[in-house]
C-alpha cells in the first residue's frame, strides 16, 4: 500500500470521464491527467502540460490503453472505487487514469489508460501487472477479452530514432510491416481474429511502395485501423492491433513481443521486413512462444521459420 495514498478522496463518477460521449476531447489518451509524468526505470520525471520534459529531452516510452469490461460490478461509481483504491494503488501514484468507453461491453466499463513508460520501468513492475490481471481482475469478474476489448499501445517517436527523419522511416516501416504481415500480428498480440472490426487492415500501406508515401503529418485518424499515426506531428503513434489481453502471462508475452517489434524496425532494411525470420532474430523467448504457440497454431508462420528464429533466441528471464 503505498504512504502517499489519500485514503479520504471520494471517487465518483466524474472519475470515469466520458469522452466518447461528449465529453473533452482533452481528456483522451495521454491528455487529463492531474499532474503530468514520465515514468522511467526507477523513478518519475515531471513534464509540462504539453507532456515535454523541461531539459527538452525526448520521450521514449510507452502508454497503454487497457480496455476492460466488468460483469460483477454493476455500478460505475463502485468500479472507479476498485480501480482508484485497490488495483491502481499497486502502481506508482498518478500512472493510470481512467474513462468511460461506451464502445465496450459488460454491465459497467473502463478504459485503463497509463502515462508515458520506459521499457525498463515497465519490466520493473511486472509483479504489479501480475497480480492485477492474475488476481485482482479475476476477483472483480473484470475481463479483457469479451467484446472489443483491446490494449492500444501508443509509441513515442524517439523510440524510433534521434531525428525526425530517422522516426519517420522506421515508423513507416512498422506501419508496412503491421500491414504485410496482417495476420501473423493479429495472433502476435493476442488479437481475436474473428474481433477486428477496430484494427482493421490497411492495404494502401501493405506494400513497400505505399508505406514509403505515407505522410505521417496528415494521417487520417480512424478507430477501425489497425495503426494510427495521426499523433506523429504531437510526437506519437498508436498501434491499435494489440488484443485484450487475458492474463500476466499474455500481457507480459505481447510487451516483449512490441518491444522487440520497434528494435526490429530501427535495424532492418525494407527488405528484410518481409523475411520474418530476420524480423524476430534475436528475440527472446517471451517472444518464441508466442510465435510458436499462436503464431504456429494459427498457421501463419512455419516450423522452418521457428527453427531458424530459435537458432538466435536470446534467454531473457522476467515475471
Amino acid at each position: 500500500m503505498r504512504k502517499d495514498r489519500k485514503h479520504e478522496i471520494n471517487v465518483t463518477t466524474g472519475r470515469i470521464q466520458r469522452y466518447h460521449e461528449g465529453g473533452n476531447a482533452t481528456t483522451y489518451a495521454f491528455r487529463g491527467y492531474k499532474a503530468n509524468k514520465y515514468f522511467t526505470s526507477d523513478r518519475f520525471i515531471k513534464l509540462d502540460e504539453n507532456f515535454n520534459r523541461p531539459d527538452g529531452k525526448p520521450l521514449q516510452g510507452y502508454g497503454l490503453e487497457i480496455e476492460t469490461e466488468c460483469n460483477g460490478i454493476i455500478n460505475e461509481t463502485v468500479l472507479a472505487d476498485v480501480y482508484e483504491k485497490i488495483i491502481f494503488d499497486l502502481f506508482p501514484a498518478d500512472l493510470f487514469k481512467m474513462q468511460h468507453d461506451i464502445s465496450l461491453g459488460g454491465c459497467t466499463n473502463a478504459e485503463c489508460i497509463t502515462q508515458v513508460m520506459t521499457k525498463e520501468f515497465i519490466r520493473n513492475n511486472y509483479a504489479a501487472f501480475k497480480a492485477m490481471y492474475n488476481v485482482y481482475f479475476p476477483a472483480f469478474q473484470i475481463s479483457c477479452t469479451s467484446g472489443n476489448c483491446g490494449m492500444h499501445v501508443n509509441l513515442s517517436n524517439a523510440l524510433f530514432g534521434t531525428t525526425e527523419e530517422k522516426q519517420a522511416e522506421a515508423i513507416r516501416k512498422l506501419l508496412y510491416l503491421v500491414n504485410r504481415h496482417y495476420d501473423l500480428f493479429v495472433q502476435l498480440t493476442a488479437r481475436d481474429p474473428n474481433r477486428t472490426d477496430y484494427c482493421r487492415r490497411m492495404p494502401q500501406f501493405a506494400t513497400i511502395a505505399g508505406a514509403k508515401a505515407a505522410d505521417l503529418h496528415n494521417m487520417p485518424s480512424s478507430h477501425g485501423n489497425c495503426f494510427n499515426g495521426s499523433h506523429f506531428p504531437e510526437g506519437r503513434v498508436e498501434l491499435r492491433i494489440v488484443g485484450g489481453q487475458k492474463d500476466f502471462g499474455c500481457f507480459r508475452n505481447t510487451m516483449e513481443s512490441v518491444f522487440h517489434v520497434v528494435s526490429a524496425v530501427r535495424r532492418l532494411s525494407w527488405k528484410d521486413l518481409d523475411d520474418i525470420t530476420k524480423v524476430f532474430a534475436g528475440c527472446n523467448q517471451y517472444v518464441f512462444d508466442r510465435l510458436k504457440s499462436k503464431c504456429y497454431n494459427a498457421g501463419v508462420i512455419t516450423v522452418e521459420q521457428l527453427d531458424a528464429i530459435h537458432a538466435t533466441m536470446k534467454e531473457e528471464h522476467y515475471l
